[in-house]
């Protein structure tokens, strides 16, 4: 199993109910300042943060569990680790781009080697101007919304408030909220079948790039895209908890 296959064992909200019980079940006999998964969350942030190995990160995994008292919940090995960070939904799709932006590569065009519209080639070009074959130019990183969105409002208290707009917001003539904005007005009166449900969603997008290397010598540049759901009461929208990445965009 590698990075690709983190989060492909499904969106099944048993399987989430399984994670969250590794939530609440201590690491180790007497541990209260950590859980199963809060611990194994903050060793593979290590891991990412510092390219460390698969086989690193296992021998790692098993010096913990060697190093912790005797009946503590440490996954043995890689394997294991991601079976349970899977069940959390971070799962994402790679999807190749037209440098230009043109298209996706997906569908139709899935197995296209120069955009239609175009004729840019979608492999990278080295400098004696041979095509690398299977090294993209631009890719952008999917990452689901939908599964993410039944998860979050298995909560009641965080699905009762998608209708706060509707059924609390006070009607004083001020813009506290984006329901007062010309644009959600004019978004219900073009779809009013769509407007007429309050648990409808209502995202903003909002997206900037960088380059991930702190190079300016450097061409690579990283685009995410950041959603944030305007359902929400304002003291909850802005809470990094509901901002979610939908894409990134890389270039190289």
């Amino acid at each position: 199993m590698d990075d690709n296959d983190l989060g492909n064992i499904g969106y099944d909200p048993y399987e989430f109910a399984n994670v969250i019980g590794d939530g609440e079940q201590t690491l180790h006999p007497g541990c209260s300042k950590y859980t199963k998964l809060s611990a194994l969350v903050k060793l593979y942030n290590l891991k990412a943060k510092h390219g460390m190995s698969d086989v690193c990160f296992t021998e790692l995994l098993i010096l913990q569990g060697d190093l912790l008292t005797e009946g503590n919940t440490i996954p043995f090995s890689m394997y294991e680790a991601k079976k349970t960070l899977s069940t959390l939904g971070t799962s994402y799709e790679k999807i190749h781009a037209c440098p230009n932006d043109c298209i996706l590569c997906m569908k139709d065009f899935g197995d296209s080697t120069n955009c239609p519209t175009c004729g840019i080639s979608r492999w990278k070009e080295c400098k004696d101007s041979i095509l690398k074959e299977d090294v993209p130019v631009k890719v952008v990183w999917h990452f689901p919304l939908i599964p993410r969105f039944k998860r979050m409002f298995q909560s009641r208290k965080t699905a009762k408030s998608l209708t706060w707009h509707a059924d609390k917001k006070s009607v004083d003539g001020h813009m506290s909220h984006p329901v007062d904005s010309l644009s959600w007005k004019l978004l219900d009166d073009k779809w009013p079948e769509f407007g007429k449900e309050p648990r409808n969603l209502r995202l903003a997008l909002s997206y900037d790039g960088f380059n991930p290397h702190s190079s300016f010598s450097s061409r690579s540049s990283c685009w995410p895209v950041i959603l944030v759901m305007y359902n929400l009461p304002p003291w909850l929208c802005m809470k990094q908890k509901f901002m979610m990445f939908d894409l990134i965009d890389f270039w190289s």
